[in-house]
């Protein structure tokens, strides 16, 4: 299948912005979807996607039972294969938030969204980028205005519903200065039969403003999954992203954050599980512009059977960003003898008064920990779950939502069993 077969299943769906024009000229003519000679690329390769034959469906979801974060009180927004569905969402609002769909918005509404859509991710030579910019659907657009503190979390649910769909789901979170808010992006599917999301999630964190964006991957074992999030802070302001990879074929995650300002905070958190001959990549990139800030990165996985992780993490100390603390850590745990990870954490130093640090570890459970806990009456299945939750809990105690905290817990034990 050639490049211009693939995008052809995408052009039956009409532009509602002008930047998707510009989009499509662009990857119509010339820009190519990575490959494995590609450096960043180089461990994942995408033909499966470019290859594929998708459709362009919206099939009727009646019930969210079975997609909910158990005990989770939320404002509820729902998209279906990238669509709003107003029936399903539930989201009353206080004064002082926005949680629109573009296909719902106000003009003036809009007018807000098109003050930041597109012009904080790179659409011009990341091809997957500029496939979701040309053929979105629809936008989530949540809003936080100047010095609001939203007590409960935005929730974003994205379902892909039906088999081979080809989903472009857009996300837009604008946070005023000095406000607060968490949101989470939940990524769920039905059916799925080699089906492929392609996620652009842009973040725009005000001045002295707080906040977390949750990414939860869940759509299934045959799903491909592409999911890129650009964060960009202003001045003192503070902001974390939490990525858990439940399932999925293929995942690819792109985080991408520009510090802005001075005195900024910045968190990348993940955790990965993999099996059977499941591939996860998670690519970060933080660029410290400005001096006087902290960014502090984690990301572990597990690794079973023959599936396999990739992790490259890349942090960016440009010459007037001193004062600059950063630190990055990638571990990882296999449980066979047949999984495999490639970790590449990267520093670009430029400034000369930092304190930065980079590392990596690959391992597999302790023999003697798992002894231990048997010796205690814990059967073999028991102490691995035990063992792993214990892995995996440096990241779970950032999750500051309670009922998310737990779910994603209760994942964790049910995982893994020999």
């Amino acid at each position: 299948m050639s490049k211009q077969d693939f995008l052809s299943q995408f052009d039956q769906i009409a532009a509602i912005l002008p930047l998707q024009g510009k989009a499509r000229a662009i990857i119509h003519n010339g820009l190519d979807f990575p490959t494995i000679r590609d450096e960043y690329w180089k461990y994942t390769r995408t033909a499966s996607i470019t290859y594929g034959i998708f459709k362009q469906n919206n099939p009727a979801i009646e019930s969210l039972d079975g997609y909910l974060i158990p005990a989770l009180d939320a404002h509820l927004v729902v998209f279906v294969n990238g669509e709003y569905s107003k029936e399903l969402s539930n989201s009353n609002l206080p004064q002082g938030i926005k949680v629109v769909a573009l296909s719902e918005a106000s003009a003036s509404d809009k007018d807000a969204m098109c003050e930041h859509l597109g012009l904080h991710i790179n659409s011009e030579n990341q091809a997957f980028n500029t496939l979701n910019t040309s053929y979105f659907k629809d936008v989530a657009f949540v809003k936080v205005e100047d010095n609001v503190e939203v007590t409960k979390p935005i929730h974003v649910l994205s379902i892909c519903a039906g088999d081979n769909q080809a989903v472009n789901m857009r996300n837009l979170v604008v946070l005023g200065a000095n406000s607060k808010a968490n949101v989470i992006t939940q990524f769920e599917g039905e059916g799925n039969t080699d089906s492929f999301t392609n996620v652009v999630s842009e973040v725009v964190v005000g001045d002295a403003a707080k906040g977390g964006l949750y990414i939860i991957q869940n759509e299934g074992e045959t799903t491909s999954h592409i999911n890129s999030t650009q964060v960009s802070q202003s001045n003192s302001s503070q902001f974390s992203v939490i990525t858990v990879t439940k399932s999925g074929k293929l995942v690819r995650n792109n985080l991408n954050y520009s510090v802005n300002g001075e005195g900024c905070e910045s968190n990348m958190y993940g955790v990965y599980f993999t099996r059977d001959n499941q591939h996860v990549d998670n690519h970060t990139y933080v660029d410290h512009l400005q001096p006087n800030c902290n960014s502090n990165e984690l990301y572990k996985g597990v690794m079973n059977d023959k599936s396999t992780g990739v992790f490259n993490g890349k942090i960016m100390v440009q010459r007037e960003a001193q004062k600059t603390n950063a630190f990055q850590s990638n571990q990882n745990i296999l449980l066979s003898d047949t999984a495999s990870i490639f970790t590449k954490p990267e520093l670009e130093i430029y400034a000369d008064d930092v304190k930065c640090s980079h590392g990596c570890t690959v391992g597999q459970l302790d023999e003697e920990a798992t002894f231990y806990l048997q010796s205690r009456g814990l059967s073999k299945d028991d102490a691995t779950k035990l063992l792993i939750q214990a892995f995996a809990s440096d990241v779970m105690e950032k999750v500051e939502i309670e009922a998310l905290r737990d779910s994603l817990e209760t994942f964790i034990h049910n995982q893994f069993a020999v």
